[in-house]
């Protein structure tokens, strides 16, 4: 009844991968890709101007920098939408809610920390992925770098 021991690295990305399975962590991890890619899913004005906030029941909501951006955004909801849609894997996003800087930090809880997230340094994640290519598995390395780059772009703010 003893279990052999291997050093096979796949077992890792198979456990990951079933526990995220069955955590039910999939869409959410799918969804929330979203912060990561969204300089590159939207022009440089609107990435600029407007970040992902949170995303709630499958709505993403969008932090705007004035009213006019606001506005223009919401004439553009239903084509940034589609982009963001065929931008994802295992889920959808049913809609977006705009919401202007001001009134999210009015809305704000003080003890509440909050996630800002960051851009690692290039350098550090090609490192990282120098240290990947000893994996066999795509998938594993690519499951890995996900989760490092979360790791290193999530930052709590007090």
């Amino acid at each position: 009844m003893s279990r052999s021991k291997t050093k096979d690295p796949q077992l890792f990305g198979d456990l990951a991968t079933k526990l995220a399975r069955r955590q039910g962590w999939q869409e959410q991890l799918d969804l929330h890709s979203l912060f990561l890619t969204w300089p590159e899913l939207v022009d440089a004005d609107t990435a600029a101007h407007a970040q992902p906030l949170k995303i709630e029941r499958r709505v993403l909501w969008l932090e705007v920098e004035n009213s006019a951006w606001l506005q223009q955004l919401q004439y553009q909801t239903s084509v940034l939408l589609e982009i963001l849609n065929k931008s994802l894997k295992r889920s959808k996003l049913d809609g977006i809610r705009l919401v202007l800087v001001d009134q999210v930090r009015k809305k704000a809880e003080p003890k509440k920390a909050k996630v800002l997230y960051v851009r690692p340094p290039v350098e550090e994640q090609e490192a990282f992925q120098r240290h990947l290519l000893t994996i066999e598995d795509e998938k594993i390395r690519e499951a890995l770098m996900r989760y490092w780059y979360l790791a290193h772009a999530c930052q709590r703010v007090e």
